[in-house]
């Protein structure tokens, strides 16, 4: 047991802080250059709200238009905006006039009492897209929200592309108990929006409980793993009520749940036999586990960890240290045949590469990497087969998930005293630190509403 904890301490037991946001650097090039769009100030008519309240709504709607991977805010201009406050739509939205300005789309927005109403205009067929009668409530927590719905819509609508504005991140957070508490270390399960704003505790259960994962297609659902009992096990727990039930039904340590995406599988680490070896149990989504798990992959005197399925379920990337340093293996996640599947390497490039994630669209892995001494974030790319680092910069970068987007991560970076969680796009050399405040956030996952 003692490899188990000093080889998962990196994945199960780091805790960590981070410098500055600002310190973090991404590059990674691309060929999707962001598309120029002009939002403009939210006007108000006969509206009730305060200025303040306005501008936190303004605020978000630019964050979510400027940070979609699509799209780019330009910046605002009096001439601009004196255009738009024309109420005729033919002389606001004239195609030649913006045209000439190099600018494809325009978002006007008008408060009239207590709803929003949003105009988008596309100078390359001259179409124009109403979206109505957006209530509003002046709780900019619950308004942010709207806003989140609204400009997914906007960019479905302009692009025919699914937003991830309106997910949630499942993370957890770790402090240290009180001496009426024991004074141990404790976690807890928490979700906030895309861009951390609504953050709120999910479970309850004055114990150590880290890694959620979020099921597919079942936003009120996810698995989590526990100390509660003294050794780590799985639960599965609505967002709702975060109230978990054990999950499966096996002895020993089990670690790092994945569910696949067709929701018929978990993959978990497990000691059972003696050896902390990658399982595999039959599962359905309304019924829980079905059957007993499967030991998937075990190899002698080595440790598994981390595994994460492909689109179809059909294969699992995973961390072993087999070969003598954690890299990351693919191997099919079949279970029917008699034969065993032999692992292949993934990741020649770093030698100790762990916690990989698989894209939604099955053409990347991202995982973190030692970096010259930090951990950073890599992603390897199916297209062309080669592993490029995303982040730079001090702190150390794990847990790295995907959207279902397959365009943007959310991960962690650690230092000694915090840590805290960012998301990056594909498309943007930016890491936006969506969390704050007390307590070390770590083991984000996204999901979906």
């Amino acid at each position: 047991m003692l490899k188990l904890f000093n080889f998962c301490a990196l994945l199960i037991l780091t805790i960590g802080s981070f410098a500055a946001e600002q310190e973090i650097r991404v590059h990674l090039s691309t060929n999707n250059p962001l598309t120029p769009i002009y939002i403009s100030r939210l006007y108000a008519e006969e509206s009730a709200f305060d200025a303040k309240y306005i501008n936190e709504l303004d605020v978000a709607i630019q964050y979510n238009l400027n940070f979609n991977s699509l799209t780019k805010a330009v910046t605002r201009s009096q001439e601009k905006e004196e255009i738009l406050v024309q109420k005729d739509i033919r002389s606001a939205f004239r195609i030649e006039t913006w045209q000439n300005y190099g600018i494809p789309y325009i978002i006007k927005g008008v408060i009239t009492g207590n709803t929003l109403n949003v105009i988008a205009f596309s100078t390359q067929n001259g179409s124009i897209k109403y979206f109505n009668d957006i209530p509003l409530t002046g709780q900019i927590s619950t308004d942010k929200r709207q806003i989140h719905k609204l400009t997914d819509m906007i960019q479905k609508a302009l692009f025919n592309v699914e937003g991830v504005a309106n997910s949630r991140i499942l993370y957890a957070v770790q402090h240290k108990a009180s001496k009426m508490e024991g004074g141990d270390w404790i976690s807890e399960i928490w979700e906030c929006d895309w861009d951390g704003g609504n953050a709120r505790q999910i479970t309850r259960e004055n114990s150590y409980t880290v890694t959620p994962v979020a099921i597919p297609s079942k936003s009120d659902r996810f698995l989590y793993v526990s100390y509660k009992q003294g050794q780590p096990k799985i639960y599965i727990a609505n967002t709702k009520e975060g109230s978990g039930k054990r999950l499966i039904d096996l002895r020993g340590n089990q670690l790092l749940p994945a569910v696949s995406p067709k929701r018929d599988k978990i993959a978990f680490i497990c000691d059972a036999g003696g050896r902390t070896d990658l399982f595999v149990q039959p599962f359905h989504p309304d019924k829980g586990e079905i059957g007993k798990p499967i030991q998937l992959f075990s190899y002698p005197r080595s440790t598994q960890a981390s595994p994460t399925f492909n689109p179809d379920g059909s294969k699992i990337a995973f961390v072993s240290d087999k070969d003598g340093v954690p890299r990351i293996y693919i191997i099919s996640a079949a279970t029917s045949s008699s034969r065993r599947s032999h692992p292949v390497l993934l990741t020649k490039q770093n030698n100790e590469s762990t916690c990989p994630s698989w894209s939604p669209d099955g053409k990347k892995i991202a995982y973190s990497a030692k970096t010259n001494g930090v951990r950073q974030i890599w992603i390897y790319d199916f297209d062309t087969h080669t592993e490029k680092q995303l982040t730079f910069g001090p702190g150390n970068k794990e847990n790295p998930t995907w959207a279902p987007s397959s365009t943007h991560i959310v991960f962690n970076s650690t230092e000694a005293a915090s840590s805290e969680l960012y998301v990056v796009n594909l498309n943007q050399p930016e890491a936006i630190k969506i969390t704050k405040g007390p307590g070390k956030k770590h083991y984000p996952t996204w999901a979906t509403n």
